[in-house]
C-alpha cells in the first residue's frame, strides 16, 4: 500500500512539474515577445490611420517606467508628436472588445478617443458618454 501511494505521488508530481514548465515557457514567450507585439500593433494602427485618411502616424513605443504601472497595463503607449502620446487599448462595451486609441497631451489630458476599425466606429457612436468618460478618467488619472 505504501508503494502504491509513493507511485501515485511520484506520477502526480511529474504531471505537476510538466504543467508548471509549460506555464513557465508560455510566460517567458509572452514577456520576451512584447517588443515584437508592440511593433506589429504600431504598424496595424498606422495602417488604420492611413485608411481613415488622417495624417497621424505612431512613433516609437514609450519606454516602460515612464508612466505609472497601473496605466501601463491598460495598453501600449506610443509617441505621436513632441508633446503628445497615444494609448492603444481595448475598450469593452456591450460585450465587445473595441480597439481604440486615446491621444493624450503633455498635461495628461485626453484630447480624443479614436476607434481603430470601421465596425468599431459604428459601435463607438452607440457607446454611452458615461462609459467613454470612465475610460478617459482612468487614462488621465494614471498618465499624470
Amino acid at each position: 500500500m505504501n508503494k502504491q501511494l509513493l507511485d501515485r505521488l511520484k506520477d502526480s508530481s511529474i504531471l505537476l512539474a510538466w504543467i508548471a514548465a509549460l506555464f513557465l515557457i508560455a510566460c517567458l514567450c509572452w514577456v520576451l515577445t512584447k517588443p515584437l507585439r508592440a511593433d506589429i500593433l504600431r504598424r496595424s494602427v498606422n495602417n488604420a490611420f492611413t485608411q481613415t485618411g488622417t495624417s497621424r502616424q505612431l512613433g516609437e513605443v514609450l519606454a516602460p517606467g515612464t508612466l505609472s504601472p497601473s496605466i501601463e497595463r491598460l495598453g501600449y503607449w506610443y509617441s505621436i508628436d513632441n508633446d503628445r502620446r497615444v494609448l492603444v487599448f481595448s475598450l469593452i462595451a456591450e460585450g465587445i472588445f473595441l480597439p481604440c486609441a486615446a491621444i493624450v497631451n503633455s498635461n495628461g489630458r485626453v484630447e480624443e478617443l479614436i476607434p481603430l476599425s470601421s465596425s468599431g466606429g459604428k459601435i463607438f457612436n452607440r457607446i454611452s458618454p458615461g462609459l467613454k468618460q470612465l475610460y478617459i478618467r482612468r487614462i488621465e488619472g494614471g498618465s499624470t
